[in-house]
């Protein structure tokens, strides 16, 4: 069910926050987490402006951006209760990959750097995330802060990917998030959003930290410290001059 934090001042503004996405925001696998929609959500409201934020946080577990392009037609809660946030984050993308992740762990991926039955799924995931992206426009009549975020790996990472699968998965893993996460900038950039480079904020600016103690035991999803390092991230790009438009 979506969490939902009440004002902390009856007499004080209210701006809404929603978090829409995959398993990330939703804090897939981190039993007792606060999820990093959750904390920003604390950040806005203790902004110093006395706008009170409350928090819907409508992340799924498996969740493809199709899958969230479909929640956000006419008739859906998560198009409702989107058409009235001042602020959306969206975490979405990593899932659109999972389809042909078969083969290549099969070894029959193709392609000159063996990642080509990946190639079909970066145009996919530009042409819906951009549709993802007017529909919140268009729901939200323009006047909400976007923040799009970007991901470390699309796939598990750290000591579970070495173990589970070897150093060439976690070196080719490495290569396509590279390459989601640019569609995914680009999309948003284009589309009046602010994006959040999660791939620095985990892995540093060269890419090379490892991200193992940011994670769950599954290697795939962030923990509590990897929730408040996403949230550190999109308070940090999330200025001052970007308000929190209460109702």
């Amino acid at each position: 069910m979506p969490a939902v934090r009440p004002s902390v001042a009856a007499s004080a503004p209210s701006a809404l926050l929603v978090g829409l996405g995959d398993s990330i925001p939703a804090a897939s696998n981190c039993d007792e987490c606060a999820s990093f929609v959750d904390l920003f959500g604390e950040h806005l409201s203790t902004g110093g402006d006395g706008t009170a934020v409350e928090v819907t946080n409508l992340g799924v577990g498996g969740w493809t951006s199709a899958d969230l392009l479909d929640a956000l037609t006419d008739g859906r809660p998560e198009a409702a209760l989107t058409s009235a946030a001042d602020v959306v984050t969206v975490t979405i993308g990593a899932n659109d990959f999972y389809a042909v992740l078969d083969t290549y762990l099969d070894g029959e991926c193709g392609g000159d750097d063996g990642l080509g039955c990946f190639a079909d799924s970066l145009p996919a995931l530009e042409d819906t995330l951009t549709a993802v992206l007017d529909r919140i426009s268009e729901l939200t009549e323009g006047r909400s802060t976007v923040l799009v975020t970007g991901y470390w790996n699309v796939f598990p990472d750290g000591d579970v990917a070495r173990r589970l699968y070897g150093p060439q998965f976690v070196g080719d893993s490495a290569v396509l998030t590279g390459r989601a996460d640019d569609v995914i900038a680009a999309v948003a950039r284009d589309r009046g959003a602010i994006y959040v480079d999660l791939l620095t904020a985990f892995k540093g600016p060269a890419g090379d930290v490892d991200p193992t103690a940011l994670l769950t035991d599954d290697g795939d999803h962030p923990n509590q410290i990897g929730h408040r390092r996403i949230a550190d991230a999109l308070e940090s790009a999330f200025t001052p001059s970007d308000p929190v438009r209460a109702h």
